[in-house]
């Protein structure tokens, strides 16, 4: 039953606009609105993207001294954003369609313009300064770095958001320089959403970009190391963070790639064990013994490895018996597996769940986008659900019980220092 993500495939148009573009729409004409993406294939895990300071060159160019692009933007009521991810990085705008040109004109002049406000780098410069300081009390943020550093190796650029960054750099000429060569790479997306014909798009599309260059620098895509063996890694860690009243706990491994062909067994297995309400570890952890208010399952990765944890907290006195109860529930799901009646289920709740990620244009547009940056054919995420409801219950639990072998899984504790 593959047919709902064929539909979603089937839903975006595409053409090329130049030799470096592609042009992407979702027509919706329920509301008078449009929205635009405009991705680059440039992230931060790109070591050219690091070396010159490209993500300070792209999300600050929209901010000039007079804030005369923002006014426009107010006066339209139109959004705009400008953001960078590990890979790519993307300029975004909404807006009525009868503002559409307008608007269009106003992304040509945000991505032409060389009037960066010095003063807001500078203000930047100093709350990233600010917010490196707070991290060191974010309970969250200092368990993903210590997995980080435990999984990857100092020099992957998948431990780059929990290592401390440059500070913003403040030579406006530098950073035109590098926002022109960026937004000229070859492998540009124009994506629309919304009330348009293809007639339409195309013709918004059109002249929107100043002509691609024919290669790229040399450093742009990612360089990312082995992830460390599960040996290598220490088994138990724990982070001190002071003022805690409270002990935090994450089990944890790498991830399973999106591309894995055991992807579909995981997707059922993970929700069985910490993807609901009442999961295996809600269940043991806070219905049978009220020990915490929250446990579950979380991954970060790609078509590479991230981290996967199962984690929760509770009060500081109780943390070798919540600890234990974790470990337990972990280890008896990989013993014993999931039960006919969870499968199907956890099924039912993936094919179910689809529907939240396709209510707007703007959505299917981003799955289609996260699909083609990552080398998946269109509606390949959605088509892994249709895959998992034909995996046999013993080749779930046979996938559970190598994927949760313990001996993959080690523990880190955030604890009062």
């Amino acid at each position: 039953m593959a047919v709902p993500a064929l539909l979603l495939a089937a839903a975006v148009a595409t053409w090329t606009v130049d030799a470096g573009t592609v042009g992407a729409l979702v027509e919706d004409h329920r509301a008078p609105v449009v929205s635009i993406t405009i991705e680059f294939p440039v992230g931060t895990w790109s070591p050219w993207a690091r070396a010159h300071h490209a993500a300070d060159a792209f999300v600050f160019q929209d901010d000039d001294p007079d804030r005369a692009l923002r006014k426009r933007a107010d006066a339209l009521a139109a959004e705009i954003g400008l953001d960078m991810g590990d890979r790519a990085a993307w300029f975004t705008l909404r807006c009525l369609k009868s503002d559409l040109e307008e608007t269009m004109a106003l992304a040509r002049d945000v991505l032409a313009n060389t009037r960066y406000d010095v003063h807001q780098l500078k203000r930047a410069r100093r709350e990233r300064a600010i917010l490196w300081r707070g991290n060191e009390t974010d309970v969250g943020f200092r368990l993903t770095q210590a997995r980080a550093r435990s999984l990857f190796a100092a020099d992957d650029p998948r431990r780059t958001p929990y290592e401390k960054l440059e500070p913003v750099s403040t030579d406006v000429a530098k950073l035109v320089s590098t926002r022109d060569v960026l937004i000229r790479l070859p492998g540009r997306i124009v994506g629309f959403a919304g009330d348009l014909t293809l007639d339409e798009a195309r013709e918004a599309a059109d002249g929107l970009l100043p002509q691609p260059d024919s290669v790229a620098p040399d450093g742009i895509a990612p360089r990312l190391s082995a992830v460390s063996a599960a040996v290598a890694r220490a088994k138990n860690q724990d982070v001190a963070i002071r003022n805690l009243t409270q002990v935090y706990l994450s089990l944890g491994r790498d991830s399973l790639p999106w591309n894995d062909p055991r992807r579909p067994a995981f997707l059922i297995a993970d929700h069985v064990l910490g993807g609901h309400f009442y999961s295996r570890l809600y269940v043991a952890l806070r219905h049978d013994a009220g020990d915490t208010y929250g446990a579950g399952t979380s991954e970060d990765g790609d078509v590479v490895p991230g981290a996967y944890e199962a984690s929760t907290f509770t009060r500081a006195e109780n943390a070798g018996p919540i600890e234990a109860k974790l470990r337990a529930t972990v280890t008896a799901f990989r013993d014993r597996g999931l039960s006919d009646e969870e499968r199907a289920g956890a099924i039912s709740y993936l094919r179910g769940n689809r529907a939240f990620s396709r209510q707007s244009a703007r959505q299917i547009l981003r799955r289609f986008l996260t699909e083609r940056r990552l080398g998946l054919a269109p509606g390949y995420l959605d088509e892994q659900v249709e895959r998992a409801a034909t995996i046999p219950l013993d080749e779930v639990n046979a996938f559970i019980r190598d994927f949760y072998d313990p001996a993959h899984f080690s523990m880190l504790r955030a604890v009062p220092k």
